[in-house]
């Protein structure tokens, strides 16, 4: 199991034993839409490089790591439609590589769990277990698993069953809320490490470091590749590299970076500014904050998640003009969409086992994804809000020359003051990320991050 040095005070055992007894109904409910007498849930199998015996770092089948925390590659986990669930542990005798870890105790007590040492004894036992697997539904990456349990090519990851598994994952358990909290708080540490380093205008690659060292990781642990990004590389999207160089002039740095616990990730991103920075450009690190925290509180059931980025997008629209980096009016800004090289991105998706996690674009249990709207074609989440969701709301605003390029000349080249925007394109760009938990009618949303990561 990936769990952190530092512990957590989580009542693991009542927590699990609830959330999976709300997971395997799921499970169930879902084999109800197919004539399967029940479903494999496959940790899934361990791939390597083309051409080469190295190893590509694994994760698990999402679906799998919902009913169970135990790492590795090749487990089982076998829900009938009716009768006890059975989880199956390939637990390998090599000197090749490290022991697995025992699981611990208290996901091991709701559940019948036996140890085999190689695949091929442990899918001979599911054989025995259910002798009846040919009718069984199988959920996995891997044809060659589903092929040796006699599963059917059209009972492999059946759509029925998929999508109805897929909307039950956005409502979370309090064990979820619980690991998905403790991601946060882990992640934290980083952010606190990064924060400090920032001011004292350290690398890409040394604040890298530092976040690793903090949460006392390895760099294939995080939830997602870390953004540490200074200045103009800020505005890269999905920036991947560390520099290892001082940062010229080290204004604006951005960082992106989550944790993992129990399999849950957290996704939290800040920016900040250190001495020097363009003063317009301060402005609108304030007016985000701002608009950002205005965003979170209106979280609650029965809210469009189109809707919310729609404000985001207006919100983000207003910021440019009040700036004076676009100089017409909101309204005409906003009708025109001139804000879109400034805010190319969704306002965020949902967040679970999976960072940006399954179900954001469905409608119902029993349909599959739903188009986003013309407008704002990138949206990752088009599903309104439900209580036990947890969504990212991460609105953002940046300097892309690539963007900005189309601009320059044509209709809107009037419509942008080029000289501020010019002048703000070396800062990079803005993006502050929290985690939240939709709430009850009435409680008002459930900022997971904010108090580990101010």
């Amino acid at each position: 199991m990936s769990a952190p040095a530092h512990g957590s005070n989580l009542d693991h055992a009542a927590l699990y034993a609830e959330h999976l007894e709300v997971a395997l109904a799921a499970v169930r409910a879902g084999l109800e839409a197919g004539p399967w007498r029940g479903v494999v849930l496959h940790a899934g199998s361990e791939a390597s490089y083309h051409a080469d015996d190295r190893h590509i770092v694994f994760h698990r089948v999402p679906h799998f790591a919902r009913l169970t925390p135990v790492e590795g590659p090749e487990h089982l986990f076998l829900v009938p439609r009716e009768g006890a669930p059975r989880l199956l542990v390939v637990a390998p005798q090599d000197f090749w590589v490290e022991p697995p870890a025992e699981p611990p105790a208290w996901c091991a007590a709701p559940v019948a769990l036996e140890s085999h040492p190689t695949p091929h004894a442990l899918r001979q036992r599911a054989r025995e277990l259910a002798p009846d697997l040919a009718s069984w539904a199988y959920i996995g990456d891997s044809g060659a698993c589903a092929e040796a349990l006699e599963i059917p090519p059209a009972s492999r990851e059946p759509v029925e069953l998929l999508q109805r598994m897929d909307w039950a994952r956005a409502f979370k358990t309090p064990y979820e809320v619980a690991c998905l909290r403790e991601a946060a708080r882990l992640a934290g540490l980083g952010h606190k490490a990064v924060r400090e380093g920032a001011g004292l205008g350290k690398s890409e690659h040394a604040l890298h470091l530092d976040y690793l060292a903090a949460i006392g990781i390895l760099e294939h642990e995080t939830p997602y590749q870390n953004i540490i990004a200074w200045d103009e590389r800020a505005a890269v999207l999905h920036y991947g590299n560390k520099a290892t160089g001082t940062p010229r002039p080290g204004h604006t740095l951005l960082i992106d970076a989550g944790a993992t616990y129990n399999g849950y990730a957290s996704d939290i991103t800040r920016t900040y500014i250190r001495e020097g920075t363009h003063e317009v450009f301060r402005e609108a690190l304030l007016g985000m904050t701002q608009l950002q925290e205005t965003l979170v509180a209106q979280v609650q059931p029965g809210l469009g998640y189109v809707t919310l980025h729609e404000a985001a997008f207006r919100g983000v629209t207003e910021l440019l003009c009040l700036l004076g980096v676009i100089k017409v009016s909101a309204e005409e800004a906003f009708a025109r969409r001139l804000a879109f090289p400034f805010f190319p991105h969704g306002l965020g998706h949902h967040l679970g086992i999976q960072v940006h996690d399954v179900g954001g674009k469905q409608l119902a249990s029993d349909q599959g994804s739903s188009p986003p709207p013309q407008d704002f074609p990138w949206l990752r989440t088009v599903r309104p809000l439900a209580e036990g969701h947890v969504v990212t709301i991460e609105p953002g605003l940046y300097f892309i020359p690539l963007l900005l390029a189309g601009y320059r000349e044509g209709a809107d080249q009037s419509a942008f003051d080029w000289s501020l925007v010019d002048a703000l394109i070396p800062s990079g760009g803005i993006r502050i990320e929290d985690d939240v938990l939709v709430r009850a009618p009435g409680q008002g949303p459930d900022n997971l991050s904010r108090p580990f990561v101010p």
